[in-house]
């Protein structure tokens, strides 16, 4: 069996990121590749010129291509991009019988899809969906499955979802990009808190704050669903426009200053002066570094300072829904890379915080190290694992499909697979994973 390849990309405000993976006969991705590149046409975190955003990712797959080895031939392409309106709400569904019944696992799968079909009709996309309960004729059940109902089975199921524009101005830019008119879209934000997230950090409560070029987002999950989503309208493009305006440098010089040589700092004993390339391009002047940290730190103080404000407003006015997190804080994004920010975010916002790191690897092999904890790649692993459970999920309806009309034919004679397979089949996505689907 022959491997496929897939190119995923997420599409920030500030680079464009992407990986070539290779998966093999056994499912396992492999990263093959990777490159990162300055993104044109979004500005302030809004796409506004969709033919240059084309080419930066036309360009972006092309290089990816020239390091393969062999011929990439119509790889599979898979793309995030983070929207500022992510909407998060309960929505229950009834099924009732005639008469006595035994819950089966296609019936929350058929569920799902109705669901699903019934806010695609709304113009809605679902981007993710969790059971969070179950009634079986009234009474409450932890898992319904094998149960016999009598009269009727309830859900309750934990929805994300965005209004379906949200996503059209990207599908114009990559309809002539890629090879299929059906473009697998995500949203980077959600997708990555997953990856960087454990199933016990999301039952007990955690914050995922994605510290952005235009915003901060936050995704807050407790009993293993997101409950709360905001956008915060402050990032990383304040700081450079701090530094940019002080020293008189263009923004992409202020990105290098930024990442390269300063840190969110208070000292202003440090002695070093650093070289900079004037906005005229002219010619070269310096800074004492004491003074760049300074720049960095009052603007990245203020920024954490507010952020943690409203996320204290949030916890106090939702305190029922959210109740106390205990696995803290955990900061991805751009931003998590400017050094010594965990100093400011421990400061204000407590001593339970991490950065992001890679901890869902399961179903990927061959992680180098730096790019496990690399922030400006994790969104990308994050759309590709998305991209698998959904594979999984279509193949597990596919077959319940095909099993269904098998049975309403017995004469028929068909090769279908065993309860058994389709139940082992279900946990690799609701057993260790219970809140992928």
């Amino acid at each position: 069996m022959s491997k496929r390849n897939i190119i995923a990309i997420d599409i920030g405000s500030f680079f464009l990121k992407a990986i070539h993976f290779e998966v093999d006969e056994n499912s396992s991705i492999t990263p093959i590749s990777l490159d990162k590149m300055p993104v044109d046409g979004i500005i302030n975190g809004e796409i506004q010129d969709m033919e240059s955003l084309r080419k930066s990712i036309s360009t972006l797959i092309e290089h990816l291509r020239q390091e393969y080895e062999k011929k990439l031939k119509n790889p599979e392409i898979i793309v995030g991009y983070s929207t500022n309106s992510l909407n998060i709400t309960e929505e229950n569904f009834t099924v009732e019988f005639s008469q006595r019944t035994e819950i089966k696992e296609k019936e929350l799968r058929n569920i799902k899809k109705n669901v699903i079909k019934k806010y695609t009709s709304e113009g809605k996309i679902v981007l993710d969906s969790n059971f969070v309960k179950f009634y079986i004729d009234e009474k409450t059940v932890k898992n319904p499955v094998s149960f016999f109902a009598e009269k009727s089975l309830t859900t309750t199921l934990n929805v994300v979802w965005v209004e379906e524009n949200s996503f059209s101005l990207l599908i114009n830019v990559l309809k002539d990009v890629v090879y299929s008119s059906e473009i697998p879209i995500y949203d980077s934000t959600l997708s990555n808190s997953y990856i960087v997230t454990t199933p016990n950090d999301r039952n007990v409560g955690v914050t995922v704050l994605d510290f952005g070029y235009s915003t901060c987002r936050i995704i807050i999950f407790k009993d293993g669903i997101p409950k709360l989503f905001y956008s915060f309208p402050y990032g990383m493009k304040y700081v450079l426009k701090d530094i940019s305006n002080i020293l008189k440098v263009s923004e992409r010089e202020a990105h290098r200053l930024l990442m390269e040589e300063g840190s969110c700092s208070r000292d202003t004993k440090v002695m070093k002066k650093v070289d900079f390339q004037l906005l005229t391009g002219s010619g070269y002047s310096y800074v004492p570094l004491a003074l760049l940290n300074k720049i960095i730190f009052a603007r990245l103080r203020e920024i954490v300072s507010r952020l943690n404000g409203e996320l204290s407003k949030i916890g106090y006015e939702r305190t029922f829904e959210v109740g106390a997190l205990q696995g803290g804080i955990v900061i991805t994004g751009g931003g998590s890379k400017i050094r010594n920010i965990e100093s400011t975010i421990k400061e204000l916002m407590g001593e339970n915080f991490r950065k992001s790191s890679l901890v869902s690897v399961d179903s990927f092999r061959n992680i180098p190290e730096e790019i496990r904890k690399d922030p400006d790649y994790l969104p990308v692993f994050g759309i590709v694992e998305r991209y698998r459970l959904d594979l999984l999920e279509e193949d597990l309806y596919y077959e319940n499909t095909k099993e269904h009309l098998s049975n309403s034919n017995k004469k028929e004679k068909t090769t279908s697979k065993s309860s058994s397979a389709f139940k082992t089949f279900f946990r690799k996505i609701t057993g260790g994973e219970e809140d992928a689907l």
